[in-house]
Parts: C-alpha cells; sequence; structure tokens
C-alpha cells in the first residue's frame, strides 16, 4: 500500500492487516486514513487464498458511506 508511489510511515502494519489471515484486526483511525481499502484489500485475500467463499466472509463497518464505498469496490 503507498499513496503516491510512497510507502506509508504505517505500512508494514497495513500489509499484515491485509495479509496476516490467521489473526483477526481491528482497525481504528480517522477519515480518510484507508480503512475501508484495507477492509476490501483484506477481503480480497481471504478470497483469492480460497481461505472462504464471498458469502462467508463478513466485514464490519460504522457507517453507510464506508458499507456502499467496499460493496462498490468488490464488486
Amino acid at each position: 500500500m503507498s499513496r503516491g508511489g510512497k510507502k506509508t510511515v504505517d505500512h508494514e502494519a497495513r500489509e499484515r492487516a491485509i495479509f496476516d489471515l490467521d489473526t483477526s484486526f481491528c482497525l481504528e483511525a480517522g477519515a480518510g486514513t484507508g480503512k475501508t481499502t484495507i477492509l476490501v484489500e483484506r477481503f480480497l485475500s481471504i478470497i483469492r487464498a480460497g481461505r472462504a467463499e464471498c458469502p462467508s466472509v463478513a466485514a464490519i463497518t460504522f457507517t453507510e458511506k464506508a458499507a456502499s464505498e467496499m460493496k462498490d469496490r468488490l464488486f
């Protein structure tokens, strides 16, 4: 994950949240920091790894906007 081609300060934590499928995570950060992007990428990692099928994955967010964005990005 990068912004404008540069790695973010928390790049390693973001990568772990996306690809460490043996660990559960709770993401907490301010608006516009990439939480929805990480959730979508993790969701896709689970599907690509064959760990679950789409109807079996739950992603929880607290705003209708984020839920709508997740849905749109997945489709």
